[in-house]
């Protein structure tokens, strides 16, 4: 697929069709102050609501699978607008969720419509992207998802807390949003044209392009050391902040969440001028030391010792999966982006349903505090093997370009990713290893 930039994007569309991801993104994080209301009164076990997180995972993988590269050939805008308006058909199901079945319809619905807007919005963002910073639309690409979940735990807590009809009044408000965000994405200028082989793209697979194998591997332990903490924190982040420190309000839980994911992505906005690897190992640092603080101040019970711990734990996730995500972008063309994408979502959002779901099956021999610390030992250890793994390919790629042929002048070779590039849209990349 090409770009048919023609006429100069308007300014408005790039910041709308952020906007517009990150609600996609928020809609997402909804549901989750509301468990432990859910839990009380439909009596839903916690292998019921990290099964709900599992659950919303599948259809949304099966949407990365199949439909990932789908907007390369009928372009963003219609793919982008059925994600959207289904999202909206998801939130009025959740308005009657009364017993798991439902709260596990409603997720699916969630999920299906979360996988198919994902990479049509996140491509669309990047085409449209400002040439004058060309970091930026990678970094909203990796920020919108965890800043979207923030701004949505904390809304649907606040209103749960103290607005009316507290099991209906959020998704009807995030039902209304959803359709604005579809209005935008109408309006909005295509800026890559069609092509045929819609039907073709429909069978299951996703697309890393030639020589981006070794970099997308390593990669791969830092998006799922980074979502395996957040899915931890959206099926259980609630329940550990009332069952173990005894905050209880929904508001609490969408803070918990918000805590981490919040901060996830103002970072992950922050670190957009920083070069993609410092970020990424600088962020899997700060993973490592939040995670481990989240534990002890749990076994301490204190509670303002958690949550700084968890914003701790939020900015490493965002600069890491941020850094990551501009590493893999780096100088790839529209046609490769999507697919790039759906690799990249598929093995995020699958790296925080499994782990999450199997810790949940843990909680009734373990408890929150016990499944809570086992977790956090293995999402350390993802993040160290991230991270070596990070390092180890770094000093291979340049050992390499030392050692090429018109390396240029002696003393100084070419490096594959200059640590000062940018952003996703500028610097060379990785060569094939």
């Amino acid at each position: 697929m090409t770009d048919a930039r023609v006429d100069p994007v308007p300014r408005w569309a790039f910041g709308a069709l952020s906007l517009s991801l990150l609600v996609l993104g928020a809609a997402a994080g909804v549901p989750a102050p509301l468990y432990v209301v859910y839990q009380h009164e439909y009596g839903i076990l916690p292998s019921g609501l990290t099964g709900a997180f599992a659950i919303y995972i599948l259809p949304l993988a099966g949407a990365l699978l199949v439909c990932g590269r789908l907007s390369d050939h009928l372009g963003r805008r219609p793919v982008a607008v059925v994600a959207l308006l289904l999202d909206s058909v998801a939130c009025g199901v959740f308005t009657q969720v009364d017993s798991t079945g439902v709260l596990l319809l409603a997720r699916s619905i969630q999920g299906l419509a979360t996988g198919l807007g994902l990479t049509a919005i996140a491509a669309f963002v990047i085409d449209l992207g400002p040439a004058r910073c060309p970091g930026l639309a990678g970094a909203v690409t990796g920020a919108a998802a965890p800043g979207g979940l923030a701004a949505g735990a904390l809304v649907s807590g606040a209103l749960v807390a103290h607005g009316p009809a507290p099991l209906v009044l959020v998704y009807v408000v995030f039902a209304a949003l959803l359709g604005l965000a579809a209005v935008a994405v109408v309006l909005a200028p295509e800026r890559a044209s069609r092509t045929p082989g819609a039907l073709r793209s429909l069978r299951p697979s996703v697309r890393v392009p030639d020589g981006a194998y070794p970099l997308f591997a390593t990669a791969c332990l830092c998006f799922i050391a980074s979502w395996a903490l957040a899915g931890y924190y959206q099926a259980l982040g609630p329940s550990v902040a009332a069952g173990v420190l005894g905050a209880t309000s929904p508001l609490a839980g969408g803070l918990v969440l918000a805590a981490l994911t919040g901060t996830s992505g103002v970072t992950g906005l922050a670190v957009s001028g920083v070069g993609h690897d410092r970020a990424m190992l600088g962020g899997l640092a700060a993973l490592l030391l939040g995670v481990l603080g989240v534990v002890g101040s749990l076994a301490a019970g204190l509670t303002a010792g958690f949550f700084a711990a968890t914003v701790v734990a939020g900015a490493g996730f965002g600069a890491s999966f941020t850094g990551a995500m501009r590493w893999v972008l780096a100088g790839r063309s529209a046609a490769e982006r999507t697919g790039l994408l759906a690799a990249v979502y598929l093995v995020s959002y699958l790296g925080s349903a499994v782990p999450s779901y199997l810790v949940g099956l843990t909680v009734p021999a373990w408890g929150l505090l016990g499944s809570t610390a086992a977790y956090g030992g293995l999402v350390a250890l993802l993040a160290l093997t991230s991270a070596a793994a990070a390092v180890l390919l770094r000093r291979r790629t340049r050992r390499q370009a030392w050692a090429s042929p018109g390396s240029g002048s002696a003393g100084r070779g070419p490096v594959a990713n200059d640590s000062r590039s940018p952003g996703a849209g500028a610097g060379p990349t990785m060569r094939r290893q």
